[in-house]
């Protein structure tokens, strides 16, 4: 496998502000250590000047955009750039560059090493915070992480919701094709997915420098990340998981 190539995804809502300048950030970094990649970024319904600061970035730097026109949510933003990738190892990465886009060297080499998906977590020794996490999210974070091992039994992976994630093409196409959930807890169902499909994950701490604002809305989103868990173990008993091995 051809792995110095990588497509990098980056699903964006209402990311006006910063997007230019942080997909600059991304390019030169890709340049600098990939002979071949692609940037694909999601415009997913953005209600402010997203749209055109990507169009911009199309037309400078030669990016690949896939439109929304309503908002469906993360994690059918980061299917769909999965989906329409083409490089033999894939990521995705927030648009706010939480965790920087320098990171990618030691998640690249673990995919050398023969990890086939190796993820950004929180809650293992060597995390770095540079920027601590919002109190209201941190206390969401708790919560989710008791409601997910307690629902669906995700109790080997330490920290599911990250977002920077590695895959092989041979991962990515064993998972994305079968996600159901839309929003903030496809990440779950992605881990949920793998370990069903017996893939060992490695996880690696990070640089964290959290964004002073937040997208989340604390009531509708924990409750729509709550009713995504009960989806995902109903979808288990109901076999839509039994993937041909």
């Amino acid at each position: 496998m051809e792995k110095n190539s990588i497509s990098v995804i980056i699903p964006c809502f209402n990311e006006g502000r910063r997007i230019y300048e942080n997909i600059q950030k991304i390019k030169k970094y890709l340049e600098n250590n990939f002979e071949t990649f692609e940037i694909i970024a999601v415009n997913d319904g953005s209600l402010d000047n997203t749209g055109e600061e990507l169009k911009r970035l199309q037309s400078d730097l030669f990016i690949e955009v896939i439109v929304h026109k309503k908002n469906r949510g993360k994690g059918q933003a980061v299917k769909d750039g999965f989906l329409a990738s083409q490089n033999e190892v894939v990521m995705f990465l927030d648009a706010d560059l939480a965790i920087p886009i320098e990171e990618l060297g030691k998640f690249f080499e673990e995919i050398k090493g023969g990890y086939q998906i190796v993820i950004a977590s929180r809650f293992v020794p060597g995390l770095k915070i540079v920027r601590p996490v919002l109190w209201y999210r941190r206390i969401l974070e708790k919560v989710y992480r008791i409601l997910r091992i307690i629902i669906i039994d995700a109790r080997n992976v330490k920290d599911t919701q990250c977002g920077f994630k590695v895959f092989t093409r041979r991962a990515m196409l064993d998972i994305f094709p079968y996600l159901t959930v839309e929003r903030f807890a496809f990440d779950s169902e992605v881990i949920f997915l793998a370990k069903k499909r017996r893939y060992e994950i490695k996880e690696l701490p990070i640089t964290l420098q959290n964004p002073t604002v937040s997208s989340i809305r604390i009531y509708s989103d924990s409750v729509n990340m709550f009713l995504d868990l009960l989806r995902i173990r109903k979808n288990d008993i109901l076999g839509k998981y039994n993937l041909k091995i």
